[in-house]
């Protein structure tokens, strides 16, 4: 999607959530409070207010109503498109119901010039939707600036992911190239799917693929710890079809790798578990942890780091913890079925 395009569907989709509407409604009724307490106001107050917020009310949820019913239409068009659409919604919509406030309520409101009361209306709807567009539009550019910073933000998380994996991966392969060429050939093999993965860092990839991507990095790890190396896949069948970040469980193995199997002289096991109710998908990973552990300078994505990607690619709707109790390391990743629209 190009960024006009983006900024277009942004526009819409500030108008049409619940906070949009709200807003609308909150304002409108502001200005219906002021216009009913106005000085000159000749009618009984109480009755003024409740005709101006009914008929303020209505004129603005009816326009938004056509506004919705064309959205997907309206999307394709520029923010001026869009906003001449905006306008001439709301003031045939307050046109129409001016009309009807002259045929069928005169006997609430006094009513004396009918030309006059249409143009009234016509022009404090115009200075409304003047307020209402500036506000969209400095909620847009806002948005947009928020996702050029998480942008920014990922690539630099992915900027300090690739040279890790270059470092293990080369050296594994290097090692292999002396005994067993085959071997070797399937660790480059490895060697490219992860790094095309890095690349992909902050994207949406299928959750099958990503499953994929970590026994492709634990297949090349088994060549360097062979039978040390253990790992206990617990998964679904079949894998649920969702999306979910790339490189989000391959890191938290590598993670259990480093930590709980490489100082340990007789190697462990990894457990990966997976759960799925109606709205979350979750991760269980385990590891013990060696008594022999000592600090190893690089050894890996922190978990601070997925925990950041995660939080910009779910916008904080997903949520990492991790616990440790016996000796046991625990990783638990929970992951929102549904992603939120603009996410």
């Amino acid at each position: 999607m190009s960024k006009s395009m983006q900024t277009n569907a942004l526009l819409f989709a500030a108008l049409f959530t619940e906070r949009g509407v709200l807003a609308t409604l909150v304002v409108v009724q502001v200005i219906a409070t002021l216009l009913a307490f106005a000085p000159t106001a000749a009618q009984d107050i109480w009755i003024r207010l409740g005709v101006i917020s009914l008929f303020l009310q209505l004129t603005f949820l009816l326009s938004l109503s056509w506004l919705f019913l064309l959205r997907s239409i309206l999307q394709r068009y520029s923010r001026f498109i869009q906003s001449v659409s905006l306008f001439t919604s709301l003031l045939l919509t307050t046109l129409l119901m001016s009309i009807a406030v002259i045929f069928f309520a005169g006997s609430v409101i006094e009513i004396a010039d009918p030309i006059a009361f249409i143009l009234r209306n016509l022009l404090i709807v115009v200075l409304v939707a003047c307020l209402f567009v500036q506000f969209l539009t400095i909620y847009v550019e806002k948005q947009l600036q928020t996702n050029a910073l998480a942008r920014a933000e990922l690539d630099a998380l992915q900027a300090r992911i690739r040279p890790h994996f270059l470092y293990n991966s080369l050296n594994t392969a290097a090692e292999l190239t002396h005994y067993d060429p085959d071997a070797a050939e399937q660790a480059i093999l490895a060697l490219a799917a992860l790094s095309q993965a890095a690349l992909k860092v902050g994207k949406g990839v299928p959750l099958a693929a990503e499953i994929a991507l970590t026994k492709q990095y634990i297949s090349l790890e088994s060549w360097r710890f062979g039978e040390r190396l253990k790992v206990d896949w617990q998964l679904l069948e079949p894998l649920p079809e969702l999306t979910i970040p790339c490189l989000t469980l391959q890191p938290i193995i590598e993670n259990a790798v480093c930590h709980g199997v490489e100082p340990a002289l007789n190697g462990a096991q990894i457990t990966v578990q997976q759960f799925i109710s109606k709205q979350t998908l979750t991760f269980i990973i385990e590891n013990p942890i060696s008594t022999q552990l000592q600090k190893r300078i690089g050894n890996g994505m922190a978990l601070d780091n997925i925990r950041q990607r995660l939080n910009l690619f779910y916008e904080n709707n997903a949520q990492l913890t991790t616990t440790t109790r016996d000796g046991v390391f625990r990783v638990k990743l929970v992951l929102p079925l549904v992603i939120e629209e603009g996410a």
